[in-house]
């Protein structure tokens, strides 16, 4: 390395690290998708996204390379994905899973751009993000073809200015509720999607998991999201505002598992993780104290869960340190 160059940040680093493990997710899932995709579009968009996880990877792994920087062992398709197993999810499910495989990359690349210092980071990042927007937008106008794109519910236009006069606007308790915000049905809207997704996941991978342990995992799992479905859902139809779609009929009757027990527990702790974090933004958005401590229930009950697979995979050694600090403290008493 120059020794001219700046070193990388912290965030430089564990930006570039999450995205390596979660740019390996993206490929393991995809090689599978495209095993037993029978739709030539769907197909054509997964080859796109293989191709994009692919060239994404060796770009990480060069800079890290030049860094001197470990290569973490990350997700391999030869370890994780189980050659001509049989399709576990529908095409329609494929299509899905690669929107929100883009959608995830966007945020990613967004927040790993904002947060490096050195331009040639910024310089990758953006290259990320551009290219998984323009699979984003390819997908979108696919499954707008398709008929199958989920629109947020319409509302009439505002005609008038006006403003709150009562702190009854804030309530939701007891009595009759004001109607939903433009904003607070936006994101009741993006949490059920998202709750469908994972109860889908979890119910297919609930089927085909090898360990029990992990199996009784993904149907707990099935179960959350189930709940907090179904919470959304009373909220959504006491404002007469149509609910998200179902996916129940996404998941074959295929018992053998396309991916590893250690793979697909991964995805389930992110997607645990992104509920988590929409969970906040909702709330933050939320002008509704029943829909606020709603929200609040949420994040308790998928941070228990989520931290209830983190142990699983510690204890199974499944786990890849994050990058970290030094503990001078423990180097001090090795001395």
């Amino acid at each position: 390395m120059n020794e001219n160059v700046i070193k990388l940040t912290s965030s430089e680093i564990s930006s570039l690290w999450s995205s390596y493990i979660n740019i390996g997710v993206a490929n393991c899932l995809s090689t599978h998708f495209e095993e037993t995709c029978n739709d030539p579009e769907i197909l054509a968009l997964l080859e796109e996204c293989q191709h994009c996880a692919k060239k994404h990877l060796k770009l990480i792994e060069d800079l890290f390379n030049a860094e001197k920087i470990a290569i973490p062992e990350g997700f391999k398709v030869e370890k994780h994905v189980i050659p001509r197993a049989p399709k576990l999810f529908s095409d329609m499910f494929y299509i899905h899973s690669i929107l929100h495989i883009a959608m995830f990359g966007i945020t990613s690349h967004t927040a790993g751009m904002i947060l490096a210092a050195r331009e040639d980071v910024r310089i990758l990042f953006k290259g990320l993000f551009d290219d998984v927007s323009y699979l984003y937008n390819k997908v979108v106008n696919c499954m707008q073809e398709k008929g199958i794109f989920v629109r947020m519910p319409y509302m009439n236009y505002p005609t008038k200015i006006d403003f709150v006069n009562k702190e009854s606007f804030l309530t939701g308790w007891f009595g009759r509720r004001r109607p939903l915000l433009g904003i607070e049905v936006t994101h009741l809207m993006v949490n059920a999607i998202q709750n469908e997704v994972g109860r889908a996941i979890c119910a297919g991978f609930s089927q085909v998991a090898q360990d029990q342990e992990v199996r009784e995992y993904f149907l707990r799992g099935k179960h959350v999201c189930k709940h907090i479905l179904s919470s959304i859902h009373d909220v959504l139809i006491e404002s007469d505002v149509p609910a998200a779609m179902s996916w129940d009929t996404s998941v074959t009757d295929s018992t053998v598992a396309p991916f590893s027990d250690q793979l697909m527990i991964y995805i389930v702790g992110i997607l645990s993780n992104l509920g988590i974090a929409a969970y906040g933004t909702a709330l933050s958005a939320t002008m509704r104290r029943d829909i606020s401590a709603m929200y609040t229930g949420f994040i308790a009950k998928t941070g228990t869960f989520g931290e209830d697979g983190l142990n699983l995979m510690i204890e199974r050694r499944w786990m890849e340190q994050p990058p970290q600090f030094e503990d001078h403290d423990k180097l001090a008493k090795k001395e």
